[in-house]
């Protein structure tokens, strides 16, 4: 067994409450714990507290996938942690209507447990997940080497790059990112925020703030998911438009996210967040990261399909 702090209960909470974050306005005045505090309904029903609306105005994609992962952790054994899961975006979310999730406990085995989320609004699914869940057992160790980049003390956050730059930056991307909520990002290349990257290839150190309040290493592991998704997708367009632009004249919308979780992690500690695309093709992008520990430990990847549509005629 592993010596690491055991998962505990995810907390449950009282009933909605709609703090709804327009697309003007950052999501910093929010814990990412409190997002992934639900309300229990019935033995395997929930609902949540909070929406975040991401800069196309529909609920960010990362919020709708922790949240359906608290759900499922909410109905299996806590020494039973989540090692992977894989959810199909359906439907674009609402971010004025809360989310309802619909648990079915699939199989418990002796090891193993299986849960299938079915996030609903307004009567309709908006995302199907499965998820799997293991007992921690010791075992063999292997995994893909880190990347020899800058550690975070060295490089400017995101904010600084953008502030420094912002008078060859669209005034609106630069008030939107400077505060993107909870995170806080040193990006290794900052060309790839100021205009086009040479290579799909892109990395940066990430960690989220106030995720110091719990010790619960199955909240960091949930949130974990929740961050995943935030980085990932535009590595795909990169080498063919500029960051500014995503959002106001390029949409992205995901359309699948799978991850797999390796060791234990402290999502308020820097990660470093390595990303490829090894495909961009039919208006749709493969996206694959790597997260790994300020040790060097690979502690997730993620992987994620997106839809790429111009929102102006002949913006491409």
């Amino acid at each position: 067994m592993t010596d690491q702090p055991q998962p505990q209960p995810l907390p449950l909470a009282e009933p909605f409450v709609p703090r709804l974050l327009r697309r003007d306005r950052t999501w910093g005045d929010v814990g990412i714990f409190d997002v992934l505090t639900l309300e229990r309904i019935d033995e395997l029903l929930f609902r949540n507290r909070i929406n975040q609306a991401n800069v196309s105005g529909q609920l960010f994609g990362g919020q709708v996938l922790a949240q359906s992962l608290a759900a499922a952790c909410g109905t299996v054994s806590p020494d039973r942690s989540p090692h992977s899961l894989h959810g199909y975006f359906l439907r674009a979310g609402d971010a004025a209507q809360p989310v309802i999730f619909k648990v079915d406990r699939s199989r418990d085995g002796g090891s193993f447990s299986t849960r299938r989320v079915v996030a609903e609004q307004n009567g309709e699914a908006i995302l199907h997940m499965e998820c799997s869940f293991q007992i921690p057992r010791a075992g063999f160790d292997l995994q893909a080497a880190v990347p020899e980049v800058p550690g975070p003390d060295s490089l400017e956050t995101l904010a600084d790059i953008l502030h420094a730059n912002a008078d060859r930056l669209p005034r609106a991307f630069v008030e939107r990112f400077s505060v993107i909520g909870p995170f806080d990002i040193k990006p290794i290349d900052p060309q790839q925020v100021l205009g086009l990257s040479a290579t799909s290839q892109r990395a940066a150190w990430i960690r989220v703030r106030g995720a110091e309040v719990s010790d619960n290493p199955l909240l960091h592991r949930v949130g974990l998911l929740y961050l995943s998704d935030f980085w990932l997708a535009a590595g795909a367009v990169n080498t063919q438009v500029p960051m500014w632009q995503l959002g106001s004249d390029l949409r992205i919308s995901s359309l699948d996210h799978a991850m797999w979780f390796h060791r234990p992690v402290r999502i308020d500690d820097w990660m470093l967040y390595r990303t490829d695309s090894p495909s961009l093709m039919n208006g749709t992008g493969l996206n694959r990261g790597l997260i790994y520990d300020q040790s060097g430990a690979l502690v997730a990847s993620a992987t994620q399909e997106a839809l790429y549509r111009w929102l102006k005629p002949n913006a491409g």
